[in-house]
């Protein structure tokens, strides 16, 4: 892999995150539907700061933080956390180009996550389908703390609820 440079997302590389986002869709189903408006769905409203992963200026990842409250089990997170709900800050929308992986270009991205001006004061938490793969993998590995697994507020297209874990950071 080309050197990996992690730049502050910037609504100019909305469409090239999306065309990623489209190969990961495609490759893995992530997000389980596809969104009307991809642009939208990476840059939400109270989103509060996004990062790419660039290879030769092609962008290979990507990643944002939102309020701790967003996350699923986000109760049981300030709970653990030992914070109030608004003490927390969510990793959201990460996600890796298939070509790119393997090349540390997650972690990365959660190291770049880990030291923004937005998440301090706030404790980092993140969320995850809990379908043993790869990423519950990288979290666990990474060293984040999982706190509680269960039905997801959500549902799938086919109306199930799949099964969703938290986890806090290690630092």
């Amino acid at each position: 892999m080309p050197d990996l440079m992690i730049a502050p997302r910037r609504t100019a590389h909305l469409d090239r995150v999306a065309e990623a986002l489209r190969l990961v869709h495609e490759n893995d189903g992530y997000p389980t539907v596809w969104p009307d408006d991809p642009a939208a769905w990476l840059a939400p409203a109270g989103a509060l700061d996004g990062w790419v992963a660039l290879a030769d200026g092609e962008i290979v990842g990507h990643v944002m933080l939102v309020d701790g409250g967003k996350v699923e089990f986000a109760a049981e997170l300030a709970e653990a956390a030992g914070v109030p709900m608004t003490n927390l800050a969510g990793v959201s929308r990460l996600f890796v180009t298939p070509a790119a992986r393997g090349a540390r270009v997650a972690a990365a991205l959660l190291e770049r996550v880990e030291d923004t001006p937005a998440r301090r004061g706030r404790r980092l938490v993140l969320d995850v389908v809990d379908d043993g793969g790869p990423a519950v993998h990288l979290y666990e590995r990474l060293g984040w703390t999982r706190v509680v697994a269960g039905p997801a507020s959500w549902t799938r297209p086919d109306g199930v609820r799949p099964r969703a874990a938290a986890y806090l950071c290690p630092r």
